[in-house]
C-alpha cells in the first residue's frame, strides 16, 4: 500500500478510473481523441494519450512546502513547475485524475492518496508557516507526514460528528428527508458522517 505522502502511479495497479473497453475499436478511438484541460490562468492544453508520460512515484515525506507548490495553479504558492508535463506545459497535481482518467489504464491510485495530500495542502495554506509547524511539531520535532494526516483525520471526524449533531438539532423531523439520496427506485437516508456534513454546508449556502 502506498503511503499517504506518496502519489503513486503504479502500472502494476488493479484499480482504474476507467475500466478497458473489450473493443478494441472503442480503445483505439479512446487513445487517439483529442482531450481538452483547462488551467486555472485560462490556458488550454490539447493532448491526446500518447502526449501523456508514464506515471511517476512521487513523494512528498520531507517536502510539504514543494507539494503545496505542485498542488494548484490557482494558489499564490503555484512555483509553475510539475514532475508531470504536457508538451512543456506543467500540469499541477489537482488535474491529473483528468489527465490519467484517458488510456493509462490502472496507472492512477489518486482516488486513493489524493484525500489526505488535499488535507494537508488545505490546512498548509489556512495559517502561516511557522503556525502551521507549531501546530503539527512535538518537542520542537516536525511530526512526520502520516502523523499528521491521522491528526487531520481526528480532527476532520470530530467537526463531522458536531455539523451531524447540529444538522440533526436544526432540521428536526426534516433530517431524513432533507439528508438522503437516490438508489435507483429507492430513497435512503444519509449515514455517511462526511457526505452529510458537506451537504449541510450546501444547504447553509442555498
Amino acid at each position: 500500500m502506498p503511503d499517504a505522502c506518496d502519489v503513486t502511479l503504479d502500472s502494476s495497479c488493479a484499480e482504474s478510473l476507467m475500466a478497458p473497453s473489450s473493443d478494441s475499436k472503442s480503445v483505439a478511438h479512446a487513445t487517439d481523441e483529442i482531450r481538452h484541460l483547462k488551467l486555472g490562468d485560462g490556458t488550454k492544453v490539447s493532448f491526446v494519450v500518447s502526449d501523456v508520460p508514464d506515471p511517476v512515484t512521487v513523494t512528498f515525506k520531507q517536502d510539504i512546502p514543494r507539494l503545496n507548490a505542485m498542488w494548484d495553479d490557482t494558489s499564490p504558492y503555484w512555483r509553475e513547475e510539475s514532475v508531470l508535463t504536457i508538451e512543456g506545459c506543467p500540469i499541477p497535481i489537482v488535474y491529473w485524475p483528468h489527465v490519467y482518467h484517458y488510456g493509462k489504464y490502472g496507472q492512477w491510485q489518486g482516488t486513493k492518496t489524493n484525500s489526505p495530500l488535499q488535507d494537508i495542502v488545505t490546512r498548509y495554506c489556512q495559517s502561516m508557516l511557522e503556525d502551521f509547524w507549531k501546530e503539527f511539531s512535538v518537542n520542537g520535532c516536525a511530526m512526520k507526514f502520516t502523523r499528521i494526516v491521522d491528526r487531520l483525520c481526528r480532527q476532520h471526524s470530530i467537526s463531522n460528528d458536531n455539523v451531524v449533531a447540529c444538522a440533526h438539532e436544526e432540521y428536526g423531523d426534516a433530517f431524513n428527508s432533507l439528508f438522503s439520496y437516490c438508489k435507483g427506485d429507492e430513497v435512503h437516508a444519509m449515514r455517511n458522517k462526511s457526505a452529510i456534513a458537506r451537504h449541510y454546508q450546501q444547504l447553509k449556502k442555498q
